[in-house]
């Protein structure tokens, strides 16, 4: 059975035995050992912040070298050019010609009554032809590659007229609709009157108000019948001005004449 030893109080007088004066000398041995252990362990903080310097003064090395050559001026030249505008190489030039015919519809659609001379009528989309009315056309070209144009009728089926909600009226010799050729004045056209009309000049030819697939079985046309047209005129060559009276003898055609597809009109056309 384990016993207990009352603790010794600190006694200058006590002398300590033998056995009590080795046990103490041992301890001071052992505290010495354990002091003189801690200088070797201050050594790796020191490397760590000689390591920690270096590595500082290395960064600041690096950022002045690339401050230098960040700053320093480069040549351009030689050096491929973003295009700002991609794509536009592949519209060509704006004053490039353009590869097919134009189809012009008219700035001015004007009918006159030779009933009601001093009636004066405005420039509108509504067509009437009768033997007291002709109307008035007139357009407005450019220069062109195609230095050919002729002036005749488009007319859609009746089925695709009514798929677009277009529609006409006709009786009479339809397919003999005269086209003057006309003075041009100075000021244009925007309204007339049978008495401010511009005066005919000469007759430029006719043409038949149909359908295109009845027009050529009716008139027995062949392939490339829109160059054999006798309204087929010169143009393209310079910026000119159009203007034509469409009239007929025992007729009456009536339609709205609108910038839309298929098309209903009186149309003016170039041609190669």
């Amino acid at each position: 059975m384990a016993s207990y030893s009352p603790l010794r109080m600190h006694d200058l007088d006590h002398q300590p035995e033998d056995g009590e004066d080795d046990i103490l000398l041992a301890g001071k041995h052992v505290t010495s050992e354990h002091r003189t252990m801690d200088h070797p362990s201050k050594r790796p903080a020191w490397a760590a912040l000689g390591l920690q310097v270096i590595a500082f003064i290395c960064a600041c090395a690096l950022y002045s070298i690339a401050s230098a050559s960040v700053s320093r001026k480069r040549e351009v030249q030689g050096l491929r050019q973003p295009n700002q505008f991609p794509g536009m190489e592949l519209l060509g030039d704006p004053q490039q010609k353009q590869k097919a015919p134009k189809v012009f519809f008219p700035s001015a659609i004007v009918r006159v009554n030779k009933a009601l001379p001093d009636r004066v009528y405005p420039s509108d989309s509504h067509v009437m032809l009768s033997d007291s009315d002709s109307m008035f056309f007139q357009w407005h070209l450019g220069r062109s590659r195609f230095t050919s144009c002729y002036i005749d009728s488009i007319v859609p089926t009746v089925e695709d007229g009514l798929a677009a909600n277009k529609s006409y009226t006709s009786s009479g010799s339809i397919t003999e609709i005269q086209i003057w050729n006309v003075t041009t004045p100075v000021e244009g056209i925007t309204s007339l009157s049978w008495n401010t009309r511009p005066q005919r000049i000469a007759l430029m030819g006719t043409v038949a108000f149909l359908p295109e697939k009845e027009k050529i079985e009716q008139l027995g046309l062949e392939d490339g019948w829109q160059s054999q047209l006798a309204t087929r005129f010169s143009c393209g060559k310079e910026a000119s001005v159009v203007t034509v009276e469409v009239a007929c003898d025992s007729c009456r055609i009536e339609f709205e004449q609108l910038f839309s597809i298929p098309p209903l009109a009186f149309d003016l056309m170039e041609i190669g």
